[in-house]
């Protein structure tokens, strides 16, 4: 009898040793999934992901150019029905250099051409420089006459838009040019000749005396390149061509 309630004694003892050691197991769980949860809490929350959206890339329609006359005679894709006379071709690979300023020496490029044929349009393009590497100031002009007419060109009134560089370059209609006869009515602001039309003098069978120079008061005087750029009116077989 005693044996047996001894032995019961201990089974209840190890019954209850298991009830107390789940009680502190599921205790603990519970401790450490609050730890963890409040943990949790405490961190800010993940950065919120934004899907990027689906960039589609347009090609930009193409636009006008800025520089037409100019892409026209000397662009990437210039018209081939456009012709040209270039003044200062008998320069060297640099262009014509005067070393003295125009008040001790004016000497520029004086040729005479033949004109045949009937032109739809004609340009003059200008490509110069002073003190042998730099663009003409206010202080500079470039001098062109065709038979006389012309002089002192004023690049303000009627230089059409060309893509910028190093040196100056002009690009005018001939039948819009605006100069001053010579240097004293530039000096005195008189006497201004506003867009005259030297196209006209282009007319078939006549030779004409073309005069190109530089008028600075410094040295390194660099005509790179002076040309007229033309073409020829529909069914007409135009040129321009030096007389030797």
């Amino acid at each position: 009898m005693w044996t047996n309630l001894r032995t019961k004694k201990i089974e209840l003892n190890v019954l209850l040793g298991y009830i107390i050691l789940l009680l502190v197991t599921v205790s603990t769980s519970i401790v450490a999934i609050y730890i963890i949860n409040r943990i949790k809490s405490l961190q800010p929350p993940p950065p919120e992901v934004i899907e990027k959206p689906v960039v589609v890339e347009v090609e930009p329609k193409p636009k006008p150019s800025d520089y037409p006359d100019y892409d026209a005679i000397k662009g990437k894709n210039p018209d081939p029905k456009i012709k040209s006379v270039i003044i200062t071709k008998d320069c060297p690979e640099n262009g014509c250099i005067n070393q003295k300023p125009a008040t001790v020496d004016f000497n520029g490029i004086d040729k005479k051409y033949q004109v045949k044929g009937k032109f739809s349009r004609a340009y003059l393009f200008i490509d110069a420089l002073v003190d042998y590497e730099r663009p003409l100031t206010v202080w500079d002009d470039f001098y062109f006459t065709v038979d006389n007419y012309g002089g002192h060109l004023i690049p303000d009134e009627n230089a059409l838009p060309i893509p910028p560089g190093s040196s100056s370059r002009y690009l005018y209609d001939l039948r819009s040019i605006s100069y001053y006869p010579s240097i004293k009515d530039k000096e005195k602001q008189i006497n201004k000749q506003i867009n005259k039309n030297l196209f006209n003098l282009l007319m078939d069978g006549d030779t004409i005396s073309i005069t190109a120079s530089i008028s600075s008061d410094r040295p390194g005087r660099v005509m790179k390149e002076v040309s007229i750029y033309y073409e020829c009116f529909e069914g007409s077989n135009c040129s321009i061509e030096e007389v030797k």
